[in-house]
């Protein structure tokens, strides 16, 4: 009953002010942006979370290094391919200890993700739609899953669905624009298919140059699968390449290059 009354009134601070959108307020979520929200920490246990919802019916792709399962429900479909799976209403994606879960409903898709701060909520209205109400929906949706963040940010980042080009990325890191529109993009599957960037699970395959004598952060040394003293190739997770890339070892940061079609 406290975690309902503690939700209850994180909707409530949420929406005391209008939400500020190209200099004018609202109160509604606006069909044609998608909106981020940080959570904060989220402490899930990732093999509890897949048997709760293998109950619900949801769609699961589970990887263990670079192979994949796929399940609908508890039953194992060995028939359905990642990119088939990812089109089902409800997803969990579960690599290792991250997970990314995302459900489509009548007004509203959103998803839970992987953040730099932690994980973040994503919001993509298919109509106008009250934030109260979709806010207080999803809330509870996700407190009957257990997951649950420590703080929900009060400050929504809003973009435009149909903004090819994107924001900048944030001072300090060195990275190409395309991997900083996938780490804010509504859908980073969609995004990572239509673009030809090599995701595995929530690992991106990139490549960092290095600075002269530089050399790969300590705790990014695991993702790296090949290494010489210019440049390394990781399969870094894609909560982790702003921070990679804001490394004073990195000059750089961008996708392996893609030979040219004949």
């Amino acid at each position: 009953m406290m975690l309902r009354r503690l939700l209850l009134s994180m909707v409530l601070l949420l929406t005391l002010g209008a939400l500020l959108l190209n200099g004018q307020t609202s109160t509604d979520f606006i069909q044609t942006y998608y909106y981020l929200l940080s959570m904060g920490e989220v402490v899930v246990d990732t093999d509890a979370l897949t048997q709760t919802l293998q109950g619900r019916d949801f769609t699961v792709i589970a990887y263990d290094g670079d192979s994949a399962t796929v399940y609908r429900g508890a039953e194992l479909a060995g028939d359905v391919s990642v990119e088939g799976a990812l089109l089902d209403e409800a997803v969990l994606v579960v690599d290792g200890e991250r997970f990314y879960l995302r459900i489509a409903d009548t007004q509203f898709t959103y998803a839970v993700r992987p953040a730099g701060d932690g994980y973040e909520l994503v919001v993509s209205p298919s109509q106008n739609v009250a934030i109260t109400d979709a806010l207080a929906s999803i809330l509870m949706s996700l407190q009957e899953m257990s997951v649950l963040g420590n703080s929900v940010d009060l400050e929504f980042a809003a973009f435009a669905k149909n903004d090819l080009k994107g924001p900048p990325p944030p001072g300090g890191a060195s990275i190409d624009s395309l991997l900083y529109r996938l780490v804010i993009a509504e859908d980073w599957f969609a995004f990572a298919a239509a673009n030809s960037l090599a995701l595995t699970g929530l690992r991106l395959d990139v490549v960092a140059e290095k600075l002269p004598g530089g050399s790969i952060p300590e705790v990014f040394a695991a993702y790296a699968y090949e290494e010489t003293e210019q440049l390394a190739k990781l399969l870094v997770p894609v909560d982790r390449l702003v921070a990679l890339a804001s490394a004073e070892s990195i000059g750089y940061v961008r996708p392996p290059y893609q030979p040219a079609a004949p």
